[in-house]
């Protein structure tokens, strides 16, 4: 206890510094070069649990991954840090449109350059658009909508030219721009664009992927030079817990400035810290219950009355209040309710909602009953049934949830056997289509277009869950697609959301909110998006990254070396402490080594 104490006194006045992280990352950062001894680093470390898999967007899925390439890439269009609404990125916003509405002109930046010093330019978006589309990315193309052709005629003017009239265009695309000089020779095939391990990285965003040691952490340094305002610190560290006990300690005792993901009972545990400030977005993300209909799959999952008697022998509410603890709303659509302009909730007559009693009734309609009366049900040809439903133990409150639902399923019938793993192992298992069920979830734009495209054909083997796939579907996503009356086009997103709904491929279950925590001691600045009420970090943009300072920034004193007196006094004293503790424990050693 002695020891962590002072440990916790020692990261306090490397803060009052401005090199807390640079104190605190001496653990999780190689050795400086003897010419960087003299320069002390302003480091901010978040704590997770979620280890990056990574480096290639064309080749992840995982929000570690997708918040680093946020900070390591640009976009098209960038999303407002107020309302998440398009404004100008790499390219102005809004663009020029033709009288036919076919041909888009974009303006494009001419004071960026990647990491490597080469400049960026329109030819590198026309690149990786090309290359999206040619490959037929599908995590892409849906941003794309149906494309003749992306050219750079200059190094600052981009044209993509449409088929047939669309506001795709408009829409920020999740599109991180990769630089054609590095990634030309990966772009031949959608296999070589996937196998490319694209580390070290070449970015231009306003930091730069530096380091990574797989299983312990990431960090990504600072540019000085990014062309939308240079980040106040010099490094972000991305440090990854066992599990979620050890995070919140890691936090409460200044080893990292801020936490991500965080449980519901662990995030209860912070509250009273007057040193910490906690932070609960709404969701932007759902969890779901997602059924298999390829591969290995389980045959009954064809079945739509099994799958709505899955749906109905399912309590959200229970979710909410017994494993979220409070901080989620119960699910439906696809498309969270943050995103009120697109977002469809059925009404009371239209929900499925918990009865055990409607699931047993569509199970015995299905022909699935318990015919040896095992309190087990079996296929309408009387062989044996059972499921295997999988929860992730790195992904929120999965485990949690499957344990419950795998409890309801079991209770109206169905044998159902709850397996755990963890993401990697999910998304082999994924990618194979070799599961029945698994709880898992998703992260969607603000425009419905993407997270609508996961439940198309053209999805399989990409975001689609379980390829699940139906013809009158695929004709109202062309159609909201091509659609360009807003109005007509909210018309067709309501109808799809209805059609996934009462279909069940995917079961909504929880909005989950984003329980992040940060010590106010340490650093301030962060910037919630969407405003009043949003993320922090792991969010749309990175504007909250770049704004981060240390707390000394805006409270010191002003004098020559910008750090009061008392403080060098109070530094001397500790590290005079220090060594000689650790100059004790070094001779009490010495002798055990030997």
């Amino acid at each position: 206890m002695y020891g962590r104490r002072l440990m916790a006194v020692v990261l306090t006045l490397a803060v009052v510094l401005g090199v807390a992280g640079g104190a605190a990352a001496q653990e999780a950062t190689p050795s400086p070069s003897p010419s960087e001894k003299t320069t002390l680093k302003t480091t901010l470390i978040i704590g997770t649990t979620k280890d990056m898999i990574s480096a290639n967007p064309f080749g992840t899925a995982g929000d570690s991954e997708w918040e680093t390439f946020v900070l390591d890439y640009d976009f098209l269009f960038n999303f407002s840090p107020q309302t998440l609404e398009a404004t100008s990125g790499l390219a102005s916003y809004p663009p020029d449109v033709s009288a036919d509405g076919l041909t888009w002109t974009f303006d494009i930046r001419s004071d960026v350059a990647w990491s490597d010093g080469v400049p960026l330019t329109a030819h590198d978006i026309a690149f990786t658009y090309n290359v999206i589309w040619k490959n037929q990315i599908g995590a892409f193309t849906p941003y794309l909508g149906d494309p003749i052709s992306f050219s750079a005629p200059n190094d600052t003017t981009f044209v993509w030219k449409m088929k047939t009239p669309s506001t795709s265009p408009l829409a920020p695309p999740n599109i991180f721009i990769v630089p054609e000089h590095i990634w030309k020779e990966h772009s031949p095939s959608r296999t070589t664009l996937k196998e490319f391990k694209n580390f070290p990285m070449v970015s231009s965003g306003p930091f730069h992927l530096a380091d990574w040691q797989s299983g312990q952490y990431w960090s990504l340094d600072a540019n000085p030079a990014y062309w939308n305002g240079a980040p106040h610190v010099d490094q972000i560290v991305f440090r990854v817990y066992d599990n979620q006990e050890a995070l919140a300690l890691g936090l409460k005792n200044g080893e990292v400035a801020a936490a991500e993901g965080l449980s519901p009972s662990i995030f209860n545990t912070l509250q009273d810290d007057p040193n910490i400030t906690t932070n609960v977005a709404p969701g932007t993300a759902w969890d779901d219950l997602a059924f298999n209909f390829k591969g290995s799959a389980d045959p009954s999952l064809q079945d739509l009355n099994v799958r709505q008697a899955v749906h109905y022998a399912i309590d959200k509410q229970a979710l909410v209040d017994r494993v979220y603890l409070g901080y989620a709303t119960v699910g439906a659509s696809v498309v969270p309710p943050v995103f009120a302009q697109w977002a469809w909730q059925p009404t009371s007559s239209e929900t499925i909602d918990h009865d055990p009693e409607k699931a047993k009734s569509l199970l015995d309609q299905a022909g699935y009953k318990d015919t040896n009366g095992d309190g087990f049900r079996e296929t309408p040809s009387g062989d044996p049934w059972s499921l295997q439903l999988l929860g992730i133990t790195d992904y929120g409150e999965s485990v949690g949830e499957a344990k419950l639902i795998g409890g309801w399923m079991n209770d109206v019938g169905i044998r159902t056997s709850v397996k755990t793993v963890n993401q990697s192992k999910a998304i082999e298992l994924w990618y194979n289509q070799n599961f029945d069920m698994y709880v898992w979830g998703w992260a969607t734009d603000p425009d419905p277009t993407a997270v609508l495209s996961a439940f198309t054909e053209a999805q399989c083997g990409w975001w689609s869950d379980g390829c699940w796939s139906d013809p009158a579907y695929e004709s109202l996503f062309a159609q909201q697609a091509s659609a360009t009356d807003v109005a007509k086009r909210q018309e067709l997103v309501t109808q799809m959301q209805q059609m996934l709904y009462e279909q069940s491929p995917d079961i909504v279950l929880t909005y989950p909110g984003d329980l992040q925590a940060y010590r106010n001691d340490m650093f301030t600045g962060y910037v919630k998006s969407p405003q009043p009420r949003g993320d922090i970090f792991f969010g749309f943009n990175n504007d909250s990254a770049r704004s981060i300072r240390p707390v000394v920034a805006s409270t010191s004193a002003s004098s020559s070396s910008g750090i009061p007196l008392w403080i060098w006094i109070v530094v001397g004293l500790v590290i005079a402490i220090v060594g000689v503790v650790m100059f004790t424990r070094g001779k009490g050693n010495r002798h055990e080594r030997e």
